[in-house]
């Protein structure tokens, strides 16, 4: 019995050193599959880099569809010192800022936080002053060379020939766009032509007499040549003609006396050959008569040649 107990108290007192030597050891070194492969590390990294990614677009995303813009500062302060902060935006020229909404002027359009200039407005403005700088100088350029037609023409009967024109119908404004339009033109037309009011407060136009030169036709721009040069050009005229009718004389005096030597060869060919030439003065003209000595039926023949002044 006391054998026996004392067999059974011996075993574990041996196997407790090896369990214990085994945990120290398993305790001092760690397991090999403790840290990832390289492999794995490369996952993780690739991993880690598309949901950073992915978190930074989305945080970007909410950001800007969850922004909201600064408002515009009102227009009735933006002379005080005050007026321009962090909290608004500065109200642009040519509109008009009321409780953070801005409205452009009329004749300009918003474009992002600015207003600019409509472009149809614009143009349409650019055409009507056209046709009344052409209509306007042309009727002074026709008073300038012949003085017909008028001088100064009322601002009120342009603005009714206009009404019913092609220009206005073609472009289809509205009412509120066309007189802005209009006062704009005027505006310019008291820039480009000659104003005046009358007697009865009613404002004309006229085109300036510079500016009516450039719609004169061609035929008023000669004759009004000529006689503002008439003192030069009389003069040049006559000796040109003079020298022509000179030099005319001096062809035709050549040409006689070509003539004249051509035809005494022919004399002297004529007597040499049985034919009697008869050449004499009559008149101030030489006359040359010659006849064939046989008998045929052939009329005299007459050659008149002026006579030359030796």
């Amino acid at each position: 019995m006391s054998s026996t107990r004392s067999g059974r108290h011996h075993r574990p007192s041996s196997s407790s050193p090896v369990s214990s030597n085994s945990l120290l050891k398993s305790i001092k070194e760690p397991p090999h599959n403790i840290f990832p492969s390289k492999d794995e590390f490369l996952r993780l990294v690739a991993v880690l880099a598309i949901a950073s990614s992915v978190a930074v677009c989305c945080n970007i995303f909410f950001t800007l569809i969850n922004r909201q813009p600064k408002p515009f500062c009102d227009s009735h302060n933006s002379h005080s010192p005050d007026s321009i902060s962090d909290f608004c935006e500065p109200c642009p020229s040519n509109g008009e800022c009321n409780q953070g909404k801005l409205e452009c002027v009329r004749g300009y359009r918003k474009h992002g936080k600015l207003c600019v200039e409509d472009g149809d407005i614009n143009e349409t403005a650019k055409k009507l002053l056209k046709w009344i700088e052409i209509h306007l100088c042309e009727a002074q350029a026709q008073f300038l060379c012949d003085g017909l037609g008028a001088v100064w023409v009322r601002e009120d009967d342009i603005w009714k020939e206009l009404d019913g024109h092609d220009l206005v119908k073609n472009v289809g404004l509205d009412d509120g766009t066309f007189l802005y339009t209009k006062q704009r033109v005027m505006d310019a037309v008291s820039r480009l032509l000659e104003t005046r009011t009358d007697p009865h407060g009613i404002k004309e136009l006229k085109c300036p007499d510079s500016l009516a030169e450039h719609y004169k036709p061609v035929p008023c721009r000669i004759r009004q040549w000529l006689s503002e040069h008439a003192l030069i050009v009389f003069p040049v005229s006559t000796l040109l003609i003079g020298c022509t009718v000179l030099f005319w004389k001096v062809r035709q005096r050549q040409y006689i006396s070509s003539r004249v030597e051509e035809l005494y060869h022919q004399c002297t060919s004529f007597g040499a050959t049985g034919i009697s030439v008869v050449l004499h003065k009559h008149n101030g003209i030489f006359l040359l008569y010659k006849s064939l000595a046989i008998e045929v039926a052939v009329p005299e023949y007459l050659i008149l040649v002026p006579e030359l002044n030796s």
